[in-house]
């Protein structure tokens, strides 16, 4: 038996994170919204316990609890949505990390006043990480987002260079988001069908892109892995393939 002092107290044991969220995109930024979430629920007891009497704590407090929830759902749907919308929609996420940790910033400080010292201490060494904390895009999320967004602003004035452009652009962003395989290809079509289900009739504009998105795994899906390697002959390759399929069907359309 452990002798009683070998045990940490509880806000010392590191809370892991779930091994059921599996993140698809913004790997770091949520480590980092993992790790605010891990420090304040170390002493979120402690504070609890302390009853602070100032009604702006007490507010503060309850708020603390409601940015906790907002951190916890912002990873939830990093784990959960397209890899493909979530690069799309990533400087929405930055955004709301920095609402998230702007928030802790400021019910931790308000909350810091009214504890012991010690307790203040170990606030303010949480506060110096929060607002040390710089959220950042990875390379790779960068570059898928920037080619699709890219395909999304651009106008075409015929199919041929249309098609051209959206095999390019799900390719590109299929290899930087580790699309490589048909299970995770179909693992992000499952994730894409998933969110149109929920999503709300009234957010057309989502609702749209969600349905082009799933378009263009359907219709390139031949195709998505032939640039794994980076090869620009086999990217010309691809592109004769799939312009030959296209003229093999209307041909057939033209017999019938």
């Amino acid at each position: 038996m452990l002798p009683i002092n070998s045990v940490p107290p509880v806000e010392e044991i590191p809370i892991p994170i779930p091994t059921c969220c599996k993140l698809k995109v913004h790997r770091s930024i949520c480590i980092e919204l993992h790790r605010f979430i891990d420090s304040i629920l170390h002493i979120l007891l402690a504070i609890e316990s302390s009853r602070p009497n100032c009604a702006l704590a007490i507010q503060a407090l309850c708020s603390l609890h409601f940015t906790l929830d907002k951190a916890n759902s912002l990873i939830k749907h990093s784990s959960d949505s397209s890899k493909l919308y979530l690069a799309i929609t990533s400087h929405k996420t930055l955004s709301r990390c920095e609402k998230i940790r702007n928030a802790f910033d400021l019910y931790l400080a308000q909350i810091q006043n009214e504890v012991s010292i010690s307790l203040a201490t170990k606030i303010s060494a949480i506060l110096k990480d929060v607002r040390d904390t710089k959220f950042s895009l990875e390379f790779e999320e960068n570059e898928a987002r920037k080619v699709l967004l890219s395909l999304l602003e651009k106008e075409f004035y015929d199919s041929a260079s249309m098609k051209k452009a959206e095999l390019e652009a799900i390719q590109i962003a299929a290899m930087m988001l580790d699309i490589k395989s048909p299970l995770s290809l179909l693992v992000e079509k499952a994730s894409l069908k998933k969110q149109l289900e929920k999503v709300n009739n009234t957010n057309q504009k989502e609702k749209e892109l969600l349905e082009y998105l799933l378009h263009l795994l359907f219709k390139y899906e031949k195709f998505t892995f032939q640039l794994q390697n980076g090869s620009k002959s086999m990217k010309h390759e691809c592109h004769d393939q799939l312009f030959e399929h296209e003229d093999e069907g209307n041909v057939c359309e033209s017999r019938q």
